[in-house]
This record gives structure tokens, C-alpha cells and sequence, in this order.
């Protein structure tokens, strides 16, 4: 197993790598990709006013994480050892923050986690082994999430009134001998059931 880590860990990083890189791209102004010392103020012909809001701080500063990152996995490899060492704590702790103020998706994270992994260490060996190590974390924090979610959803007195009612409208419309016009048996099954919903959850 941890042969086949060692072979599949570079290919996998690259693959996430590029895909995160690409994401947006399609969508954003060529001045959001470029490096970090590139990157020009997108709001300068706006107001000033409008450019000291916390909004637009934040999406300037969020412009200067992306090409931070991607600027540096593009030149990880010419990058020298002190450099590439203070960028890659620079980029994990801007991670930690993103993260943990909702700004990056657990998959995004995980990414970009498992990218610097193979862009500051070079013993294949240790790199599947760390690898291994953040999604291990983050499908506990996964596992620990639905489980707070379940615990949630059992005390939820609305939950527990629309699963009392989610069985009887199954059996209602397994039994029916009639479907409205234009709706197949499942379909008026996924009707009903939002139907419920909607009402368990009405304010």
C-alpha cells in the first residue's frame, strides 16, 4: 500500500494542484492570476470610500493568497531552501486562517495542504506518509462533523416530526392506485416528501 502511495502522490498533488489553480479561471480578470508582486489594486478607478470597506480588503487580500500560492507552486523548485521553507509556513498559516473563517472548502484545504506537502518534501517515502496523515485528519474531522450533525438532527423536534411523517407518506404513495397526471411514482414520492419538509420546518 504505501508503494502504491509513493507512486500515486506526485500525479494526484499535480492533478489537485492544477485543478484548484483552474477553478476560477475561466471567470477572472487576468490580473487575479498573477503573482502576488503583479497583482494590481482591481478596485483603483473605484471610489476610495468603496476600497477601504472590510468587503473589499478581504477580496483583495483573498486575490493575494490565490496568486501567492499558485506563484509558488509554479517556482517551488527553483525556489531556494530558505525561501521555499518561510513561503510554504507563510501559505499554510494564510490555509489555517481561510479555513478556519470558512474562506476554503475542507477539499480546497486539503488540496492545497497535500500540494505544499509535495512541493517542501522531497523523500517520497515521508511525502505518502504525510499525505496519508492529512486525510486521515480530515476525514476524522468529517466523521466528527456528521456525527454532531446526527446528534443535531435526533433533538430536533422538527427533524423527529418530519421523519414520523416520512413514513406515512411512503407508504401512502406506495399504495396509491392513482398518480396526478404527469408524474411518475417516484416523482410524486419526492413531492410529498418536500411537501413534509417544508412544513416541518415552516418558522
Amino acid at each position: 500500500m504505501k508503494k502504491l502511495l509513493i507512486l500515486l502522490v506526485p500525479c494526484l498533488v499535480f492533478v489537485a494542484a492544477v485543478l484548484w489553480w483552474k477553478r476560477d479561471a475561466a471567470g477572472m480578470p487576468s490580473d487575479a492570476r498573477r503573482p502576488q508582486a503583479e497583482v494590481p489594486d482591481a478596485s483603483s478607478s473605484a471610489p476610495s470610500s468603496l476600497q477601504a470597506t472590510p468587503q473589499a480588503q478581504a477580496h483583495r487580500e483573498r486575490q493575494r493568497f490565490e496568486a501567492d500560492a499558485k506563484d509558488f507552486f509554479a517556482r517551488a523548485p527553483s525556489l531556494r531552501a530558505v525561501e521555499g521553507s518561510e513561503r510554504a509556513g507563510r501559505l499554510s498559516r494564510q490555509i489555517d486562517r481561510y479555513e478556519a473563517e470558512d474562506g476554503l472548502s475542507a477539499g480546497e484545504a486539503l488540496l492545497l495542504r497535500t500540494a505544499l506537502v509535495e512541493a517542501t518534501v522531497d523523500d517520497p517515502v515521508r511525502q505518502a506518509e504525510e499525505v496519508a496523515a492529512i486525510a486521515d485528519r480530515y476525514r476524522a474531522h468529517a466523521d466528527q462533523r456528521m456525527a454532531a450533525f446526527a446528534a443535531q438532527q435526533r433533538n430536533d423536534p422538527r427533524f423527529q416530526s418530519y421523519k414520523a411523517r416520512e413514513a406515512q407518506v411512503v407508504s401512502e404513495v406506495m399504495a396509491a392506485t392513482t398518480i396526478p397526471a404527469g408524474l411518475t411514482r417516484d416523482q410524486y414520492l419526492r413531492q410529498r416528501l418536500q411537501q413534509e419538509r417544508e412544513r416541518a420546518y415552516a418558522p
